[in-house]
């Protein structure tokens, strides 16, 4: 063998020896590692983001405007309004939950109650976390949305009977006529309930029963739900949509007690 091909051959041996070495220990040197174009971690580790300063763009991603929002133990609610001169449909709220030292902890989305909002209407969410999170804990909240060319005229007539506080349900009944000229199908009444502020403690949705009205036919509905202090229920906001029609707004009707 000559000189140049031994000085290879060591050379080449050194090598091999230096990489066992780097591959046998690399994974233990830090608890982060990258491995075949993978990042691995520990499981009572965290990573997190490197710092840096952020940036804002001259024009703002334009979105519908979250009007309020808490959290209340595993589950966010909150309702969002469309600042729009247009509609807008399946308007989604997705949902980032930080620890006090900026972990992230859960994420979360969920389309909020209304299929379609017309321009200036307003619409509740109820985001639901994998588990309770403490107070401390923040989040940021974003929204995303198609323009809609959906038009629905108003032909469903809102009609709201007793209301029922217990020691920790609320139990609200309600009918829905259709106006208009052919049947509504999967009638869909949301709600958004409210405290002596205005901030908002809960929201939901339910269908008709049956979910098909006839035209010039009602139908009934029944929100029930488990709230701490049902007492603190101050206000309510409903809104109603079909296929084919959306809540009647304009109206003389009476507010009894």
């Amino acid at each position: 063998m000559s000189r140049l091909a031994s000085k290879q051959f060591f050379a080449l041996i050194v090598l091999s020896a230096l990489a066992a070495v780097i591959c046998g220990s690399s994974i233990n040197f830090h608890y982060v590692s990258k491995l075949h174009a993978q990042i691995e971690i520990t499981t009572d580790k965290v990573l997190e983001f490197p710092i840096f300063n952020e940036t804002q763009t001259e024009e703002p991603l334009l979105t519908p405007k979250i009007l309020y929002s808490a959290l209340n133990n595993d589950t966010i609610v909150g309702e969002v309004l469309n600042n729009f001169s247009y509609p807008i449909e399946l308007v989604r709220i997705t949902a980032i939950v930080y620890d006090k030292n900026g972990i992230i902890t859960a994420t979360g989305d969920k389309y909020v109650n209304d299929y379609l909002l017309k321009a200036g209407s307003r619409s509740g969410f109820s985001i639901f976390l994998d588990e309770p999170l403490p107070g401390s804990s923040k989040y940021v909240l974003t929204a995303s949305f198609d323009k809609s060319d959906d038009i629905k005229p108003e032909a469903l007539l809102l009609s709201i009977g007793k209301n029922y506080k217990q020691s920790n349900s609320f139990r609200v009944l309600g009918e829905v006529i259709n106006h208009g000229q052919n049947a509504a199908n999967a009638v869909k009444v949301s709600g958004i309930f409210y405290d002596n502020e205005h901030k908002v403690i809960d929201t939901d949705y339910v269908y008709t029963n049956p979910d098909t009205i006839n035209s010039n036919k009602k139908a009934p509905f029944e929100f029930s739900f488990y709230v701490n202090n049902p007492e603190r229920i101050k206000s309510m906001a409903f809104n109603i949509q079909s296929d084919e029609y959306s809540l009647i707004t304009n109206t003389t009707q009476n507010k009894t007690k």
